[in-house]
């Protein structure tokens, strides 16, 4: 047995030294240290595009941003001439860097900062994500666990940004019992703070009695004080329209995602400042059996942006692969976000979908989704435009190091523009 494992041992070494060469990981720098990126256009998405520009880069955030910035002796400089500098990616949800799946209670003790998807992440420009876990179960309309996480390859004290940042609720207009079970709960939920409250502004603390909270309704007492959005799927008009019921009489925050037909009822959703997560080539057919619009669109983006609806995007799969149908996973976000734009929508607000928007979205664009002094230094040097479908990630940063290099790639150092 032991000779048998040793020679698994061996086996393995290749193996991982071979992915180790996927990215590169800068040294840890001293406290003080400089980094500029230099020359480059850099699209900071809040601020326009800086031709020319120069980052600073100083304890892992962005100390510096502009065309006549002065670099520091001493200072490292990355050479970015005739690329495009912009924000890391942020995906408002992938399939990285977890490991245990499906019964996971905390996020933060199941990340790997090894995982293959990391360094994948990485290669693809996608720096932040929201991940997630868990499934429905029975009547119960609440389910899962989530967190944002940066995709930092090798160090899992930078990965977890921050736990349970949405609260998923599964239902639908099909689903009576968990609707129903939802509308209850919320409703008991909602006494109780009622109550409170009243204990609470009663001048005569001594006869006033502080009613008790009721068990299990945590998660409800979170939504109703707007702690944490409802992430709901509804594809159908119909079952947007339900969800938007929810936020009138709960005053709740929302999430629609795969929120295929809300093009059809943008000006309600926009009525009631709900987030919306699509995905532009997402196809349904329309419904035969109603006399009014219905199905997919390609405008579904652009009229979403008409109405004043603020959006995120991602692809069809949330895995990042190196098999299977190209361009249909999370190794090409930029390129949904380009579909949307063939569909009526402007470059700015799809670099926005897949950048700040999407950081708005998950409660992290106080830290990244935009070029902006004091934000982290979250930062991908393309070669060439974003929505370009030759264009390649040529290096990651992440808090400032450097975490992947193109040139270093064992799977896309040996392809050019060219090609």
């Amino acid at each position: 047995m032991v000779k048998k494992h040793m020679r698994h041992v061996v086996l393995m070494l290749p193996f991982m030294a071979v992915i180790s060469l996927l990215f590169v990981i800068s040294p840890l720098s001293a406290a003080g240290e400089v980094t500029a990126i230099r020359g480059g256009d850099l699209y900071t998405i809040t601020d326009g595009i800086i031709k020319n520009g120069t980052i600073l880069i100083k304890d892992g955030k962005i100390s510096g941003i502009g065309q006549n910035i002065e670099i520091p002796e001493k200072t490292k400089v990355i050479d970015a001439r005739g690329k495009v500098v912009m924000p890391g990616l942020v995906a408002v949800g992938a399939e990285v860097g977890i490991i245990g799946y499906p019964n996971i209670t905390r996020i933060g003790d199941s990340l790997d900062p090894f995982e293959f998807s990391v360094s994948l992440a990485l290669a693809s420009g996608i720096t932040t994500s929201m991940v997630s876990t868990g499934r429905p179960s029975g009547s119960n309309p609440l389910w899962g666990t989530n967190a944002v996480i940066k995709t930092y390859y090798g160090d899992l004290d930078q990965m977890l940004i921050k736990e349970s940042v949405v609260q998923p609720v599964m239902i639908s207009n099909r689903e009576w019992l968990r609707k129903t079970t939802f509308i209850q709960n919320m409703r008991k939920a909602q006494s109780y703070l009622r109550k409170l409250t009243e204990y609470q502004q009663a001048g005569d603390k001594k006869n006033a009695k502080e009613p008790k909270k009721p068990g299990g309704l945590d998660a409800y007492l979170r939504l109703l004080r707007r702690e944490v959005p409802a992430a709901i799927n509804a594809s159908t008009a119909d079952d947007i329209l339900a969800a938007l019921e929810l936020v009138d009489e709960f005053a709740i925050r929302m999430i629609l995602a795969d929120a295929v037909e809300a093009w059809i009822v943008a000006e309600e959703i926009a009525k009631r400042d709900v987030r919306v997560v699509i995905n532009p080539r997402q196809k349904q057919r329309p419904n035969e059996d109603i006399s009014g619009p219905s199905g997919s669109t390609l405008e579904n983006a652009a009229i979403l942006k008409k109405a004043g609806v603020k959006f995120a995007i991602i692809p069809p799969s949330t895995s990042f692969e190196t098999w299977g149908v190209v361009g249909r996973d999370m190794m090409a976000l930029p390129m949904e976000a380009a579909f949307a734009v063939s569909g009526g929508l402007d470059e700015q607000t799809a670099l926005e979908a897949i950048t700040i928007a999407a950081a708005e979205i998950i409660g992290v664009a106080d830290r990244v989704g935009s070029l902006q002094v004091g934000k982290d230094a979250d930062i991908i040097i393309l070669d060439g435009h974003p929505f370009h479908h030759k264009t390649f990630v040529e290096s990651t940063l992440i808090n400032g190091k450097v975490l992947y290099e193109k040139a270093k790639s064992i799977y896309f150092s040996h392809i050019t523009r060219d090609e």
